[in-house]
């Protein structure tokens, strides 16, 4: 059973709890990663100690799988003890084992709308898990080579930056020739999709943006990007815009949720960090919620806390805070 709506956060003037909190959750870009998705040597060392104090840490992100696994990956490889993972704004949770435990699909027919609509300056992907359980990610229109990251992480090995700590390689398994088949499939012959995005410039979006309304796209939620997809990958002046279509009443508070009956933690007794709209039902579902300095205004509005710029670790100044006695 899907748990219920999160209750509202306390003021942001509210005590500060001692000790540390049980579990954290945390975003990835405009978080947890500096610009450029890179993870910083410093806060993964910062996420090691954590955890090494009993803390249970949960990657929380509107991304792709292999991705955001690359990363629990690179901090259990620097010595984070076990890594949850949610993934595509909750629609998909992932146990440290790599194991999915819960999964909810977008209507199929808001893919086959959103595929139907992609062209040259209109970027469609998705990932979906067929049958046999095997997760792939599709994609239709241009590829832009500059938001692979987005998708992928950062080419493994490439970096010459040692605050950064280097990603696994993650083989690029596009199924771009078998994109539109799939989305013309009827639904009961559709793999289960747990979300899609779709990228381009104000003008590509038009004919997908003429079909949402209240939010609402054949049966799926679709939300505009919070941040400027230009500045996420450090290209301040271009002009793609980003739409997420996730499955109607699911988001990171609920998947938050889940997880922490699975762990037999109270939410009370969790953290979490976030800096975009989609961050805003976790912030305030968490017993201390972190608005990142750079976080839009909604995330501020229920946050508890403020942590520093996610380029100035951010996360690992507060986290050292935590172990230094300050409180959370």
């Amino acid at each position: 059973m899907i748990a219920t709506a999160p209750t509202p956060a306390e003021p942001a003037t509210a005590r500060r709890h001692p000790g540390r909190p049980r579990a954290v959750f945390f975003d990835l870009d405009g978080t947890l990663l500096a610009t450029g998705s890179h993870l910083r040597r410093e806060t993964a060392n910062a996420l090691v100690d954590l955890s090494r104090s009993g803390t249970t840490i949960i990657l929380a992100t509107g991304g792709f799988t292999a991705r955001t696994q690359a990363v629990a990956d690179a901090l259990c490889d620097a010595g984070v003890s076990a890594v949850w993972t949610i993934t595509h704004n909750g629609a998909a949770i992932w146990n440290p084992a790599g194991q999915l435990v819960r999964r909810t699909s977008v209507p199929h027919a808001a893919v086959h709308a959103a595929v139907t609509v992609s062209g040259p300056t209109f970027w469609t992907i998705f990932e979906a898990i067929d049958s046999a359980g095997t997760n792939k990610v599709y994609s239709v229109g241009r590829i832009r080579p500059e938001l692979e990251p987005f998708i992928w992480g950062p080419p493994a090995g490439t970096t010459t930056d040692r605050r950064n700590v280097p990603l696994r390689h993650l083989p690029i398994g596009w199924e771009t020739r078998r994109t539109r088949a799939i989305a013309n499939l009827p639904e009961s012959d559709a793999p289960a999709t747990l979300s899609c995005w779709v990228i381009g410039t104000s003008r590509a979006l038009r004919p997908l943006d003429a079909n949402v309304h209240d939010s609402l796209y054949f049966g799926a939620r679709c939300e505009q990007w919070t941040s400027s997809i230009g500045a996420m990958i450090g290209r301040p002046r271009s002009l793609i815009e980003g739409r997420d279509i996730n499955p109607l009443g699911i988001n990171k508070a609920v998947a938050a949720a889940y997880v922490c009956a699975e762990l037999g933690i109270a939410p009370a007794d969790t953290a979490g960090f976030g800096d975009g709209r989609n961050d805003r039902d976790l912030i305030a579902f968490v017993g201390a919620g972190y608005a990142m300095a750079n976080a839009h205004p909604r995330v501020h509005a229920v946050a508890t806390r403020t942590a520093p710029h996610h380029n100035d670790d951010g996360v690992a100044k507060v986290i050292r805070g935590w172990l230094a006695g300050d409180g959370w």
